[in-house]
This record gives C-alpha cells, sequence and structure tokens, in this order.
C-alpha cells in the first residue's frame, strides 16, 4: 500500500471536482482542508459498488442493525466504552453534531466554554446560534500545547451549560491524556455543565492513547454527547456519516426534539462504506496511520532544518499541524503569502482570536507532494524574510 500512497501525485489530485484542489487555482499545492489525498480501500470501493448494483432506496430508520452492532463493537474493542444501538443517532457529518448539541442543551444568551484554538465550526455552532463564546486559550509551553486549567476556572458564569471538547484536538494535533481529562471532567462535574466531545480523529494517533471522555464515569455518560465518524480516518467525508452517541437518553431526546426535521439520516451508501471500513478495511486503517506518522515526522525533521524559526508542536494525533509564522516580517499575512508561494493553507485567524500569523497545514498527502510543498515554503520564506 505504501507504494500506492507514494505514487499519489498532484495531477491525480486535480482529476477530481472536490472542494479540495480546485479551491485555490490550478496552481497552489492543496494542504488546507482536512481530507487525505491517499485512495480509500478497496474494501470500501466494493461495497459501495456492490450496494449500488443491488439496491439504493430509503435508508432504514436508525440505521442497519448489522450498521449499527459495528459502532457498537468498535467502541468497546478499540476504547473499552460499552454501548448499546439506542445510544447511538446517525447524522451526516459531525458538524452537524456540534450545532445540534448547542442547539438542545443551551438556550440563546448562554455561555459555551471551548478551548481555541479550535476546529471553526466549534465557533460558528456557538455564534450562530445566538450563543457566547467562552474561549479558554490553550498555553504553548516547551513545545506542546496544553489546557490552561487556571484561566479555566475564571471564565464560568451561573450562564454557562456547555464544555466543546476537541479531542484529539484540532488543529494543534493534541491527544489529550487521561489525568488531563479527568481533571477537566472534576471542573465540569463542579460546574454542572454538559459536554459536547468531537472525537473524530480518535483513531489516528501517533503517541499516547485516546481516551473517549464520556466513558471516564457513569457521571461524565450522564452529561456528555460524544461525535464521532468514519469521515477521518478512512477518507470518507464526501460520503457524509457520523454518529452523536450518548449513553443519557434524555440528551438525545432533547437534540432530536431541537432538530426534527433539519437532519437528514445518512444515506445507504455511507452506511455499506462505513460498514466495510469497520470490518474489512483494518490493514488498510493500520497502514495509513504509519504512512501519516511517516509523514508526520519527515516534516517536522524538514521544519528543524530548514525553517527552525517556525513555532511549533509535533502533533500526537490527527494529519493536522499548526504552524506559526509570526516571527517573520510578512507574519500577520503568512496564509496569503503561502498562497503566492503556491501552496494553500488554512489561515490561523479562523481558529480563534489571536492566531493571524499562524496556519494550519495538512500531512495526508503522497510524500513526493508533501516534499514539493515544503520547498514552496521554504523558498517563500526565503524570499519574504528580509
Amino acid at each position: 500500500m505504501r507504494e500506492t500512497f507514494d505514487a499519489v501525485t498532484v495531477e491525480d489530485c486535480r482529476e477530481f471536482t472536490g472542494g479540495k484542489w480546485h479551491q485555490y487555482g490550478e496552481e497552489a499545492l492543496a494542504l488546507w482542508v482536512a481530507d487525505m489525498d491517499l485512495p480509500i480501500a478497496t474494501e470500501i470501493q466494493q461495497a459501495i459498488q456492490e450496494r449500488i448494483t443491488r439496491h439504493i432506496g430509503y435508508p432504514r430508520h436508525g440505521g442497519d442493525p448489522e450498521f449499527l452492532d459495528a459502532i457498537v463493537n468498535r467502541m468497546s474493542e478499540r476504547f473499552g466504552w460499552q454501548i448499546e444501538r439506542k445510544d447511538i443517532m446517525l447524522i451526516p457529518g459531525v458538524v452537524r453534531g456540534l450545532f445540534a448539541g448547542v442547539l438542545a442543551l443551551s438556550s440563546p444568551g448562554d455561555g459555551v466554554v471551548t478551548q481555541v484554538p479550535v476546529y471553526p465550526p466549534f465557533l460558528m455552532s456557538i455564534e450562530n446560534t445566538d450563543r457566547v463564546i467562552q474561549a479558554n486559550p490553550m498555553v504553548f509551553k516547551e513545545g506542546r500545547w496544553e489546557l490552561d486549567f487556571e484561566q479555566l476556572e475564571t471564565l464560568v458564569t451561573p450562564q454557562t451549560k456547555i464544555f466543546m471538547l476537541c479531542n484529539p484536538q484540532n488543529p494543534t494535533g493534541r491527544v489529550f491524556t487521561r489525568t488531563e481529562l479527568e481533571k477537566l471532567a472534576e471542573f465540569i462535574i463542579r460546574h454542572d455543565l454538559y459536554v459536547i466531545s468531537d472525537e473524530l480523529h480518535a483513531d489516528l494517533i501517533f503517541e499516547g492513547e485516546h481516551t473517549v471522555f464520556a466513558s471516564l464515569s457513569p457521571e461524565m455518560e450522564r452529561r456528555t454527547l460524544t461525535l464521532y465518524g468514519p469521515g477521518k480516518t478512512f477518507n470518507l467525508a464526501g460520503l457524509g456519516m457520523g454518529y452523536i452517541i450518548s449513553r443519557n437518553p434524555e440528551l438525545l431526546a432533547k437534540v432530536r426534539k431541537a432538530t426534527v426535521g433539519m437532519i437528514p439520516e445518512p444515506n445507504v451508501l455511507s452506511m455499506a462504506g462505513t460498514l466495510a471500513a469497520y470490518t474489512r478495511a483494518g490493514a488498510w486503517e493500520r497502514e495509513v496511520v504509519a504512512y501519516l506518522k511517516d509523514n508526520r515526522d519527515h516534516l517536522n525533521a524538514r521544519l528543524k532544518a530548514e525553517l527552525p524559526e517556525v513555532q511549533t508542536s509535533v502533533p500526537e494525533g490527527t494529519y493536522l499541524q499548526f504552524l506559526d509564522f509570526n516571527v517573520y516580517p510578512f507574519g500577520a499575512e503568512a496564509q496569503k503569502v503561502l498562497l503566492k508561494g503556491g501552496v494553500a493553507l488554512n489561515e490561523g485567524s479562523a481558529f480563534g482570536q489571536g492566531y493571524r500569523g499562524f496556519v494550519r497545514l495538512n500531512f495526508a498527502t503522497s510524500r513526493q507532494i508533501l516534499d514539493q510543498a515544503i520547498d514552496r515554503i521554504v523558498e517563500t520564506v526565503q524570499q519574504n524574510r528580509a
């Protein structure tokens, strides 16, 4: 499989009509939105093709039993978390889950705490529903992004209702330790908050171990909506599949009531593809995680050797890396300058106030494309550093 991944070219990527490789024109190398450029598992392709040849109709309400069992088994075998079919609400992607959770568990004017920098839809789901963002900036300490528990205590007001967690963390790549999460759980219980925990990247771990936040205790299960899905791990974002999982039926009932008629269930092709991913594509998944880890290490070796001034933290999970270019004169316009140099990255300010001059880089591509992008970044910095 590694040879197949290595063989992916820019021309291959531009053959498709998806947004990643056409958003910024034909000259830019697309290392921005969180899609992989790597081909999906043949087992998934075959399952989708087989379903097309048999029947495409309305999906079974609530999901096919075999499909739901695959999710239940994955939670148990992968993370040691015991759930049942009834704990799963299917949604067409976790962004819908962020909005649904905020709508269901709070009211306009309520406060929602989240860490920044963070995946932009976290902030959008708060602002666009007339809730109040209570941002808790992470602290960059000794090359690692850390939770700021002292500042966290100063944010909560009587109007605070929800804590939104991203773990593994997008865009920093942190995989929070069980000790960190237990300390966070104590804070949440003490302040009587609900939790929306986005764990979409939970399978993409390079160091450490992913802990499902709700699995820490029955009390956290009672308070938490967990968001998960196959999109990042198996490169299936375009199929539209995700889940809201909760061991508390009252929370799922609140979500369904708040979103009635607004959230369609995933289609039959996404269920067929995901079932194959969870039951037949394990070898492909292991190869991908190993390839991504090698890409991460290669990227950081080159950054250390060629752009040592760039401040960054080596991701423990995800295939995303947050880079600080503020040391350079062009830092505040880093995304625009690098785009002119031929590399499309995400602008840091989208991840929260105070992150202008940062960019997010997606290294889930072939090694040859990654090296071309690094070459362009280094050349652009050299041309604009004076």
